[in-house]
């Protein structure tokens, strides 16, 4: 009898403890923060299941190449969460997936928090882009000769949207570059990578061919680089190179070195050798370009997740922004600070009486947790207690955490 008493008083014991060290904290994905949608060239779904897609790019395994030289973009899918709070944009956040087909089938993802791309490698096509021809696209770009038709388009009188501008060309300097997967293509003047112009490409629908040529102002002489995404209609800004053009040239000679040719990662291509006079100084510079690509691989170890609590009166409406003061928020080290004051909770199945604000939303990066907040005064502190609203657990701030609580919140007591 002694025996079956001490197991059983064990037991409870055991049982105790492991309630003591239950995590409060849990974060997951909130059903009903995320909206999510997937495209195909002519048809667009909107019942997707937003949380699978954020597993998909959340998935530790990280692919460091695709196999293929060349990709069918099959489609696209992509999940947002709505800004919490009117003006604050804190608690915005996307995700965004790219269906691939190469060697392999793959989904490309990036979000707001990521850098670069992260690719995974699937099993098959997605079932919605099952019959999908999709848009061919290569892995590295491609340099072409510009047609006499296109080199005509840039005599239009409407070829450039700038106004007040005397824009006159070199024709022979127009060339065509057919996109690449995902990178960009970097400019460089001599030894140095202008910061402008440069040319991105994404795995998304819409990529066209870009055009690129030089020009110069008829009353400067100021040379200038000619930039169009339809071969219609082109951008023009200053090459900036050095200080001997900030008062103009006297004169300009053009030579173009480029050929046809696929594009190599990070491989230098001259395109056009430039010779300005000044009349004081003459110099000359070879402009080229390179192509840094994005994918796959660079997507930070670490993404930048961000970590915001808001508390506040009303449930989360992702077409209802709150305004402030209806919710509060705290974030960096009050929002660890909160973390900590959670973390001191002890399960509970006692609750108090809610006020104002009883919603407590936490969210770090995709992730979040939600908890009903309530409130029971004693004479001389008070008590706080929270329920997850996902699992229905619910549990009491300990004295200390309660006073943090109030500290971070004291709107909650007013």
């Amino acid at each position: 009898m002694k025996k079956r008493t001490l197991a059983t008083l064990s037991l409870l014991l055991v049982t105790a403890g492991c309630s003591e060290d239950v995590d409060v904290v849990r974060y997951g994905h909130i059903e009903e923060h995320w909206q999510a949608e997937q495209f195909k060239l002519n048809a667009r779904d909107q019942h997707v299941d937003a949380e699978a897609l954020l597993h998909l790019c959340e998935d530790d395994e990280r692919l460091s190449e695709l196999d293929g030289q060349t990709f069918s973009v099959l489609g696209m899918a992509y999940a947002t969460r709505a800004p919490f709070v009117t003006d604050d944009y804190d608690g915005y956040a996307f995700t965004e997936v790219t269906y691939v087909e190469g060697d392999a089938v793959y989904a490309l993802c990036r979000s707001n928090e990521m850098e670069g791309y992260r690719a995974a490698k699937l099993e098959d096509r997605p079932p919605y882009f099952k019959d999908e021809v999709g848009m061919e696209i290569s892995l590295l770009p491609t340099v072409h000769l510009a047609t006499e038709r296109e080199r005509d388009a840039l005599e239009e009188p409407d070829a450039f949207y700038q106004e007040g501008h005397d824009i006159r060309v070199y024709p022979d300097t127009l060339m065509t570059i057919s996109p690449g997967l995902s990178g960009t293509i970097e400019f460089k003047i001599g030894d140095k990578i202008v910061d402008f112009p440069s040319l991105d490409f994404n795995p998304q629908f819409g990529e066209q061919r870009k055009f690129v040529a030089l020009g110069y102002d008829a009353l400067t002489n100021l040379p200038h680089f000619l930039l169009s995404h339809d071969g219609v209609h082109y951008s023009t800004s200053v090459m900036k190179d050095s200080d001997i053009l900030l008062n103009g040239a006297d004169y300009l000679s053009v030579r173009p070195l480029f050929k046809e040719g696929d594009m190599e990662s990070m491989a230098l291509i001259p395109l056009y050798d430039l010779t300005i006079d000044t009349g004081r100084q003459k110099s000359s510079k070879t402009v080229s370009i390179r192509y840094r690509p994005s994918l796959p691989g660079t997507g930070a170890d670490d993404p930048n997740e961000r970590s915001v609590a808001y508390f506040h009166k009303y449930p989360y409406h992702s077409d209802v922004p709150l305004p402030f003061p209806d919710a509060v928020s705290v974030s960096g080290e009050a929002y660890e600070r909160l973390v900590r004051a959670l973390e001191t909770a002890t399960p509970s199945t006692k609750s108090g009486e809610t006020k104002d604000y009883e919603h407590l939303t936490m969210l770090h990066g995709n992730l979040g947790q939600q908890f009903e907040v309530s409130y029971q005064q004693r004479s001389k502190k008070v008590d706080v207690f929270v329920k997850d609203m996902k699992t229905g657990a619910g549990f009491k701030l300990s004295s200390v955490g309660a006073e943090t609580f109030k500290e971070l919140f004291p709107q909650a007591f007013e």
